[in-house]
């Protein structure tokens, strides 16, 4: 079954972009090795969104390229729902925020981002699911793990630029779940 998105016009031409899908990525394997490349130890899921945000604070711009035609197969690795999917995307997310923000940026988005992990497992637990709870926290902990490992690869790259195109500034919990946006406003 293929899937397509419905557009309104907005990917007709090459834009800037704040990072681009692994399945369809494409770059200089110069730029891919002054950043360090693929982060290891994510293994799946947002590396790809943690290579160009890092790329983007190394100088580097990413651009879509509507002329492209790119069929891929979602969740190839593991499907919607399945509990280490679930895992991997809570704690990559987390590890990706804690190395490419800094100072009290840092603190105040993961933790905002841990409350409302919380809320949805609430949420989650009262409607009788109890496999996502379970990766959610299990992801924290390995997060947090993470943080003393001493395993960090790339963090605050060399070069670092503040202003990053395409990075939303909003909250999309907020805009999404509270006021009932389906679209986004402009980054």
């Amino acid at each position: 079954m293929i899937f397509a998105k419905k557009t309104r016009g907005q990917y007709d031409r090459p834009t800037q972009i704040f990072w681009a899908s692994g399945a369809a990525l494409f770059l200089k394997a110069e730029a891919f090795h002054a950043v360090g490349g693929f982060d290891s130890y994510f293994f799946a899921h947002q590396e790809e969104i943690d290579l160009c945000w890092r790329l983007q604070m190394a100088g580097y711009k990413i651009y879509s390229c509507p002329q492209s035609i790119v069929y891929h197969v979602g969740g190839g690795t593991l499907p919607k729902g399945h509990s280490l999917k679930t895992y991997l995307n809570f704690r990559n997310n987390h590890i990706m925020m804690y190395k490419n923000l800094s100072g009290w940026k840092r603190i105040y988005t993961i933790v905002a981002r841990i409350i409302l992990d919380l809320v949805s497992v609430l949420k989650h637990l009262l409607n009788g699911d109890f496999g996502f709870p379970g990766s959610v926290i299990k992801a924290h902990f390995s997060f947090f793990k993470w943080i003393f490992s001493g395993k960090k690869e790339n963090v605050f790259p060399k070069n670092k630029i503040s202003t990053l195109f395409g990075m939303y500034r909003g909250n999309l919990v907020w805009e999404h779940f509270i006021l009932g946006k389906k679209v986004l406003r402009n980054c």
